[in-house]
């Protein structure tokens, strides 16, 4: 081929070539997003007007109906009274519930969670009694664990400055609170909702105390109980497009 037929050649091809760069579809734009955080409202468990009169009859204990070795360890905390307190005050202060005082000598007719949530005479009786619109009752549970065990640390020698790996005793106290709560008609004795909640911590066994763990989870778990009766904001990512 001569060298002239070989550059009208290559013309060719250089030509045909930006035709059909010319003629593909040209690439999709690369659309932006934005992320916009919004708080959601969360529906309550139980749909109140906010004006009823609620009563915390007793809870029941279940570190009474286990043989648990730290079960007699931690006799003088009243889980029972402490938890009603707390959330009595709660209501009191974040709801326009009226706390109805619950009398002294009431006692549950059974330590039955299953039986206790059945038996719709007595909550009736306990509701007619005290004037209460929603009876709240179930289960407490309070357990301090005493945890030990091995962990790996860094350390740097006095002798060569290099870092060297050791193995060191850890002692901690795990606090875990769960409770069950019940909620029942105070006119007519039925069952409402039921829902269970737990949280646990841990602390240095040296500065652990279980009155602090204690209080410690309930703060924790607050929020939680009281969005059974009030609407909560739960935050959340939305994201718009350009």
């Amino acid at each position: 081929m001569s060298p002239v037929a070989s550059r009208s050649w290559a013309g060719r091809l250089l030509a045909g070539a930006a035709l059909a760069a010319l003629l593909l579809p040209a690439p999709p734009a690369v659309s932006g997003s934005t992320e916009v955080k919004l708080k959601l409202p969360l529906r309550p468990k139980l749909a109140v007007t906010g004006r009823e009169r609620i009563a915390l009859a007793p809870f029941i204990v279940a570190s009474k109906l286990s043989e648990r070795k730290d079960a007699t360890k931690y006799k003088d905390l009243d889980v029972d009274g402490e938890f009603r307190r707390f959330l009595g005050k709660q209501l009191a202060r974040r709801t326009k519930m009226t706390i109805v005082t619950m009398p002294s000598d009431v006692k549950l007719p059974t330590t039955s969670l299953k039986d206790l949530s059945a038996d719709v005479n007595f909550w009736r009786g306990l509701g007619g009694r005290v004037g209460a619109d929603i009876l709240l009752s179930g289960v407490v549970d309070f357990r301090v664990e005493d945890k030990s065990g091995y962990k790996t640390e860094e350390y740097v020698s006095r002798v060569d400055g290099r870092t060297y790996y050791r193995q060191v005793l850890v002692e901690s106290t795990g606090f875990v609170f769960e409770v069950t709560v019940l909620a029942f008609d105070g006119q007519t004795g039925a069952k409402l909702f039921q829902e269970t909640f737990k949280d646990s911590r841990e602390k240095s066994r040296r500065t652990a105390d279980e009155m602090a763990g204690l209080f410690e989870n309930l703060f924790s778990l607050e929020n939680q109980l009281l969005g059974l009766f009030v609407v909560r904001e739960r935050e959340a990512s939305r994201y718009v497009f350009d």
